[in-house]
């Protein structure tokens, strides 16, 4: 069978690499100018060395994946025209939309979402030139959500040297029945990130 696959992060990548290997003729859409999605734009070059995601998709392109980078399906490239093209569509797209928080003081200047941020800086540090990149550089920054994308933002702000980081998580602090032999720290729910430029 043919089969395209619209999107290039970890679920599209993933689903194109298994369908190849049953035997299957793959075509890989992806939006952006090179693929691997959130894996390459947004998941920051200190977290995860885009090498490893290189090589993967070099594995893929010699198993005979086909990626087709800058591609908008749904404008360019309507889903009718790929339902025509292929025996199936795999759709493995999404995770750039933002969750919004409807609370005063959001609509502000300097409120910006995790996926308006990472993106460019994560270009950036790649020796990409970005027009209007958001910049943490001498700012005192504050990350709503503790979470994976959280601690991007957190990382990120700092190696852009943030005077300081502070991090908001709606969990509750870990308990103290806490088994002491755990291998990480336990944070409070509200915490701060020291600066880079601060010592200890």
């Amino acid at each position: 069978k043919t089969v395209a696959v619209v999107g290039s992060g970890p679920a599209g990548l993933a689903a194109a690499q298994q369908l190849t290997r049953a035997g299957h003729t793959v075509a890989v859409y992806e939006r952006a100018d090179r693929p691997g999605g959130l894996l390459r734009y947004g998941i920051p070059e200190f977290k995860m060395e885009k090498k490893v995601l290189d090589r993967r998709l070099a594995q893929m392109q010699a198993e005979g994946t086909i990626f087709r980078s800058g591609v908008d399906v749904g404008g360019e490239l309507t889903g009718s025209r790929l339902r025509a093209r292929f025996d199936a569509v795999v759709l493995a797209i999404g995770a750039t939309v933002p969750r919004d928080l409807p609370v005063p003081g959001r609509e502000l200047d300097g409120v910006h979402q995790a996926m308006d941020y990472l993106p460019p800086s994560n270009r950036v540090a790649l020796g990409e030139t970005v027009e209007g990149q958001i910049s943490a550089a001498g700012k005192d920054v504050i990350v709503i959500g503790g979470g994976d994308t959280g601690a991007d933002c957190i990382g990120t702000a700092l190696r852009q040297g943030a005077k300081s980081v502070t991090s908001l998580e709606i969990m509750p602090q870990p308990g103290a029945d806490r088994p002491a032999t755990q291998p990480w720290p336990t944070y409070p729910t509200i915490f701060r990130v020291a600066s880079a430029h601060e010592e200890g």
